[in-house]
């Protein structure tokens, strides 16, 4: 139980920082995905404005870059042929420094980009890539197709941002910038990311599984105190129940069987099966008990619990139907095994109708499940969950007439969780149940 409060302890908290970290990284590099997406865009706005001016020989590192003689830009009015190259090259881009922008006179000389020209039907009439090395003739005209078939007027191909502007007379310019190197840094960033959040967790848990044992002590040593309560309560009780037991025998014996000395007799008996289930659940809970690696038939030892109970059931009235899959082999508690079918065989025969037959199946596909169903009285369905708790019982007065105390569902869960197995309760219909147990 300590075992188990610990590894929920650890999952939890793993589980709390898993998400804050995932959803951490996940905003660092979204945020570095929308601001290099702006930031792509707006050179794109750039490189559209002054496309015309980039081509003059020296306004950028084109093919007219090697050539020194200046031309006087035909759309510039207010151009003065005295001016030299420095202010020209300052007068062309100067009207491009947008407050709070990231791009600066020197982007014209960092920025690859390609630019093809679009006739009014679509085709394409000039195609210009002397401002990137990296791609040919043939890659532009591939990636036009990819452009112009995806029918978006902006987005991404490959490794270029792109944006797609309309004129007045109806052709159209394409303008692709590339984007390589924030691409190769966002990978660089989300792997670096990863590492470091897998490094944390890392960390996180070798601090959190050492931690745990400290500030899950107080629990165990409460649970541990509990535990040693119920066991010597136990043994105490026994000696006073079976001197009431005696003396309840000599007064039958001496003045006969009457209404008062079967009272006392039957709740003695119940007082000692109370007791014994108290001590089996604290002997289940303890950590050094019996060995459960013991390799058996499981499905002769079910067979043979079932079987026991047949004569019983059938008594009663009431069918007991067996689906068991022969030659099942399963490692633990053989003893245990079979208490475990014998509680939920006699809760079955206790608190069955007569409606539907008692069934029993043992089967294995990829795991063994133990199931055992019968018909009963209306059962809520929130209730059922509560079906395991220690004195939990759906209705009071039936179980005073049954004689049960409460205490074998969860002796059942015990066996179970301690075969590293799970138990569950289940009703289709309210008016039926079915316990299923998973190893």
């Amino acid at each position: 139980m300590i075992r188990k409060l610990r590894n929920n302890f650890i999952r939890v908290m793993l589980l709390s920082l898993l998400i804050v970290m995932i959803l951490l990284i996940g905003i660092i590099n979204v945020a570095y995905l929308i601001n290099f997406r702006n930031q792509a865009y707006e050179t794109i706005d750039f490189v559209e404005e002054n496309y015309l001016r980039m081509r003059l020989p020296g306004g950028m590192g084109g093919p007219g870059a090697m050539n020194n003689t200046w031309q006087r830009p035909e759309d510039i009015e207010d151009w003065d042929d005295d001016q030299d190259e420095d202010d020209l090259d300052d007068h062309l881009f100067s009207g491009f420094r947008r407050e709070g922008s990231a791009l600066t006179p020197d982007t014209r000389y960092e920025t690859s980009f390609f630019v093809v020209s679009l006739d009014a039907e679509g085709a394409v009439s000039e195609m210009d890539h002397s401002f990137i090395a990296s791609v040919s003739e043939e890659d532009i005209e591939d990636y036009t197709k990819e452009i112009l078939a995806s029918g978006k007027e902006h987005g991404r191909t490959d490794y270029f941002m792109y944006k797609i502007f309309d004129s007045d007379d109806g052709t159209s310019k394409i303008v692709a910038v590339s984007c390589y190197q924030q691409l190769r840094q966002f990978r660089l960033l989300l792997s670096i990311c990863i590492l470091a959040g897998f490094l944390y967790m890392a960390a996180v848990f070798a601090l959190v599984w050492l931690m745990s044992r400290r500030i899950t002590k107080p629990v165990e040593e409460s649970i541990q105190k509990q535990r040693q309560f119920i066991t010597d309560a136990g043994h105490e009780l026994k000696t006073p129940i079976t001197i009431i037991k005696a003396n309840n025998e000599v007064l039958q014996m001496q003045n006969g069987s009457n209404q008062w000395t079967q009272s006392i007799e039957n709740q003695t008996r119940r007082l000692s099966s109370l007791v014994q289930s108290l001590l089996e659940l604290s002997r289940l809970n303890e950590k050094d008990i019996v060995d459960i690696s013991e390799e058996f038939d499981l499905s002769k030892t079910v067979a043979e619990a079932v079987e026991s109970f047949r004569v019983p059931i059938e008594s009663d009235g009431k069918v007991l139907e067996t689906a068991i899959e022969e030659g099942i082999r399963f490692k633990g508690s053989k003893d245990e095994m079979y208490r475990l079918v014998s509680l939920l065989m006699d809760n079955a025969r206790k608190y069955s109708t007569n409606r539907e037959p008692i069934r029993v199946a043992l089967n294995k596909h990829h795991r063994i499940a133990l199931t055992v169903s019968n018909s009963c009285e209306h059962i809520e369905q929130k209730k059922l969950d509560r079906l395991f708790e220690r004195f939990y019982r759906t209705d009071e007065s039936r179980s005073r007439k049954t004689g049960g105390n409460g205490i074998g569902l969860s002796v059942v869960q015990a066996i179970v969780e301690r075969h590293n197995g799970t138990v569950t309760a289940s009703s289709s219909d309210g008016t039926s149940i079915q316990f299923t147990a998973v190893f």
